[in-house]
C-alpha cells in the first residue's frame, strides 16, 4: 500500500469519525493505523493530535485512545455560533463567489429535489453540509472558513448520528434556493437575511426536538 500522508490520514479519520464509522468510545490503536496506511508512527500521531485539537478524539493518559462522545450542550452551543457566522459567511460569498461556486450551489437544491428522505438521510445530511461549506469557501475568509469547518464538525456528526431526517423538506429547498439566488444576485443583504432566517428555523427545530 502506497504511504499516506498526515493530511491524507487526519481527513480520513475524521470523515469516519463523522459519518460514524468510528463510533463515539470506540479505542484507537496506533499501530493498527500504521499498519494500513503503510506509514510510521509520527504521522499517524500528528493526525491524532490534530483530531483531539477540534474534540473528535482523545488522548487517555495510561489508558487509551479514544473517540469521543457527542455532547449535546456543545452541538447545541455549536448552532448558536454558526448561525451568526453562517450568515456572514453568505453576505461575504454574495460579493466573491465564483460563477462555478455558484452553480454547484444549485447543483445541489436540484439534488435535494430527488432524494427519498427515509432511504437518503445520509446524503442529504452531506449534501445540506456541503452547501453551507462551499458558501464559507466563497466568503474567501481563511479564519472565518477555519472557524466554521470546526463547528461543522461537532454538528455534522450529531445529524449523523441521530439519523436526522429534515423536517419541512419543501420548506427547507425554498430557503436554499432563496440563499442561493441572494449569492447569485450579489445581493449581500438578502443573502445574510436569508441565511439568518434559514439558520434561525433550523436551530428551533432543533431546540424543539433534541435541546433542553
Amino acid at each position: 500500500m502506497q504511504k499516506q500522508s498526515k493530511t491524507v490520514i487526519y481527513e480520513e479519520l475524521k470523515r469516519r469519525i463523522i459519518e460514524l464509522e468510528m463510533k463515539p468510545g470506540d479505542p484507537i490503536f496506533e499501530k493498527d493505523l500504521c499498519s494500513e496506511f503503510g506509514v510510521s508512527r509520527t504521522p499517524v500521531r500528528e493526525a491524532l493530535i490534530k483530531l483531539a485539537q477540534i474534540d473528535l478524539i482523545e488522548f487517555r493518559p495510561r489508558v487509551g485512545t479514544f473517540v469521543t462522545q457527542i455532547d449535546i450542550p456543545t452541538v447545541k452551543n455549536a448552532y448558536e455560533v454558526k448561525k451568526n457566522l453562517e450568515a456572514f459567511a453568505s453576505e461575504l460569498a454574495a460579493k466573491r463567489a465564483t460563477e462555478e461556486e455558484i452553480k454547484s450551489l444549485f447543483d445541489i437544491i436540484d439534488r435535494f429535489g430527488k432524494y427519498d428522505l427515509e432511504i437518503d438521510y445520509k446524503q442529504c445530511i452531506q449534501d445540506d453540509q456541503l452547501f453551507h461549506e462551499i458558501i464559507r469557501k466563497a466568503s474567501k475568509n481563511v479564519i472565518l472558513i477555519d472557524t466554521l469547518d470546526s463547528l461543522n464538525t461537532k454538528t455534522a456528526r450529531f445529524l449523523q448520528s441521530i439519523h436526522y431526517v429534515i423536517q419541512h423538506y419543501d420548506i427547507l429547498i425554498e430557503s436554499f434556493k432563496s440563499i442561493a439566488d441572494a449569492i447569485k444576485n450579489r445581493d449581500c443583504d438578502e443573502a445574510r437575511i436569508q441565511t439568518e432566517k434559514h439558520t434561525r428555523l433550523f436551530l428551533e427545530e432543533m431546540s424543539k426536538n433534541f435541546f433542553a
